[in-house]
């Protein structure tokens, strides 16, 4: 089953979910237990705090390429 990225922020307002998002060098990146800090529905990013180290990632939403198991599509 696939999901479009217009769906994501009702996925990630949720608590903890898992994201694998391509990085800038082209390396699909695995976070698998994270919560949304923050979410700019106007704008194409939206932040990450890592549960194990407590990082904060920006991440671009349209790099993103499944939450949960789940595939995600534009």
């Amino acid at each position: 089953m696939a999901m479009h990225l217009s769906h994501l922020h009702e996925i990630v307002r949720h608590g903890e979910f898992s994201l694998r998002f391509v990085a800038t060098d082209g390396e699909v990146v695995h976070l698998p237990r994270c919560v949304c800090s923050s979410f700019y529905s106007r704008g194409s990013t939206m932040n990450v705090k890592l549960c194990e180290s407590g990082e904060v990632r920006k991440i671009n939403r349209v790099t993103i390429v499944e939450v949960n198991g789940e595939e995600v599509y534009l």
